[in-house]
């Protein structure tokens, strides 16, 4: 089978602080194609994505025609599936023919109705991608486009990505909130940090602070109760 991430190495997890940064990430993710160059609008993504669903109200998705889902017959007349023996493999998949999607509100600005939520990611929806077309003006840059990023190979990758680049940790508009938690983020990394060392030195009562996550999967260390937000 295929295990692994798709198009990146790892992920990144972000906590935002207001309504409005929660509205601004929505529209950032919903324009991803159109950042990378591959469509002009959100819309005209071939792929997967929620930009004409709307809160609450299932869709139905059927299960992708590529890759190892694309059927024995397919793989048998690739000499490449035969050499890798991947033909064996496909279909043999836990993934569904079809499944329905419901595409949550994010828990913010409990003042506006989900239209109007829906209505405020989708300007800035709009705002970005006028701003990406303007930076293609600006460089001479034309989309790939729908067409031709359907017959991108689907295990194929970029061959430079960025090597130093942030990484941000949470997200605010607010001067007092972002100050706020970057020093809980440090507080934070102090005493995990701390409290890693104690456990590799042997010290398994030892007690990490609320938020991490390897150490209480893996070895199943004590943690902190988070507080309620």
């Amino acid at each position: 089978g295929l295990s692994g991430t798709n198009f990146e190495k790892g992920y990144g997890l972000v906590r935002v602080l207001s309504g409005e940064k929660a509205l601004e990430h929505a529209a950032y993710t919903l324009a991803n194609p159109v950042a990378a160059g591959l469509v002009a609008r959100a819309r005209e993504w071939p792929g997967l994505s929620s930009v004409g669903m709307k809160y609450g109200k299932p869709v139905r998705v059927e299960r992708p025609a590529v890759g190892l889902w694309s059927g024995k017959a397919a793989h048998a007349a690739r000499h490449s599936s035969r050499c890798s023996k991947r033909a064996a493999y496909a279909c043999r998949t836990r993934l569904p023919e079809a499944a329905e999607l419901v595409i949550e509100r994010p828990p913010v600005l409990p003042e506006r109705t989900d239209a109007q939520v829906r209505a405020a990611v989708m300007r800035r929806l709009k705002t970005r991608e006028r701003a990406f077309a303007a930076e293609r003006r600006r460089r001479g840059r034309t989309v790939l486009g729908a067409r031709e990023a359907r017959r991108v190979h689907y295990l194929s990758a970029p061959k430079r990505e960025p090597l130093f680049v942030r990484n941000p940790t949470f997200s605010g508009v607010v001067d007092e909130a972002r100050r706020a938690m970057a020093a809980a983020v440090m507080a934070f990394r102090r005493s995990y940090r701390a409290a890693s060392r104690s456990f590799r030195e042997g010290v398994r009562d030892v007690v990490f602070p609320a938020g991490t996550w390897l150490y209480r999967v893996r070895y199943q260390a004590c943690c902190e109760t988070a507080a309620p937000p």
